[in-house]
């Protein structure tokens, strides 16, 4: 008789393995799909006509947590973004913040730069091809405002990586006390 416990330990490896699996692929579509936005936008004739990017990307916050899918904590300007604006409802991101970053940042899966954990190290190689880097390729000013959290020395931080404008901190482990440098 076949060991229950074996193939029980089998069935969540592999769904463990997939659902990361998911994940990295998840974070590349929402890249893909905003650069292809992009792109439909990026010839206008007129740079007014070019559309605003706000990508807003919460450390700790489950997708439960928010009032407008059913959490009990209020989050009104919340509320009203996903009202007016794109929801992607079908994603996935790493379990902690610098991988997820990795991945918004470069559409690729952070295991690839061996980002697997939060890190304080230089994360990406300095020619790699980010999102904020494509954006500025096509004229947009680009900026981030909160946790680099990819590097925290301050010549592996978000302005070598693409960004016009930075203010933030370049390290995690930090609280809302501290978050500004």
């Amino acid at each position: 008789m076949p060991d229950v416990r074996a193939r029980s330990q089998f069935s969540c490896r592999r769904s463990f393995l997939s659902h990361l699996l998911c994940r990295g692929a998840a974070v590349v579509a929402f890249v893909i799909v905003a650069l292809q936005l992009l792109q439909s936008h990026v010839f206008a004739a007129d740079q007014s006509d070019r559309p605003n990017i706000v990508f807003i990307m919460v450390d700790d916050l489950g997708w439960a947590d928010v009032a407008f899918h059913g959490g009990n904590a209020p989050t009104p300007n919340f509320d009203r973004l996903a009202k007016s604006s794109l929801e992607l409802e079908q994603h996935y991101v790493a379990p902690v913040c610098s991988p997820t970053r990795t991945g918004l940042m470069t559409g690729r899966c952070w295991s690839r730069f061996g980002v697997t954990a939060p890190t304080n190290t230089l994360a990406l190689p300095k020619d790699t091809v980010t999102l904020p880097r494509a954006l500025k390729s096509v004229g947009y000013d680009t900026c981030l405002i909160g946790k680099w959290h990819l590097g925290s020395l301050p010549e592996w931080g978000p302005n070598h990586f693409g960004f016009d404008h930075s203010y933030g901190s370049l390290a995690g482990g930090i609280s809302p006390w501290n978050l500004f440098y």
